[in-house]
């Protein structure tokens, strides 16, 4: 019965964790507040504005962010590729 606790409550632990490391997305208002730390950019995403939104913040993360701004996302004429640039924000 121990065991199953102290299983339990190192998965809750550990999927804390990881949900403490993602980039959150910051607002505009929140942003006037943080010190920017770069950008990031991607391209060639294929899907929909939720995909390269994700692709962001994913390469925001990657970058050690805690927290991104999209500043344009964009897709072409009628293609489902899309490129964008995200602020990121340490």
């Amino acid at each position: 019965m121990k065991r199953r606790y102290a299983v339990l409550t190192a998965a809750l632990l550990a999927t804390a964790s990881f949900s403490t490391l993602a980039a959150q997305p910051v607002s505009a208002t929140e942003a006037q507040n943080l010190q920017s730390a770069g950008t990031v950019s991607i391209s060639g995403v294929r899907g929909t504005l939720d995909d390269a939104t994700r692709h962001l913040s994913q390469k925001a993360q990657e970058q050690g962010a805690s927290g991104y701004r999209v500043i344009g996302v964009q897709t072409p004429g009628d293609s489902s590729l899309w490129s964008g640039t995200a602020e990121i924000y340490r």
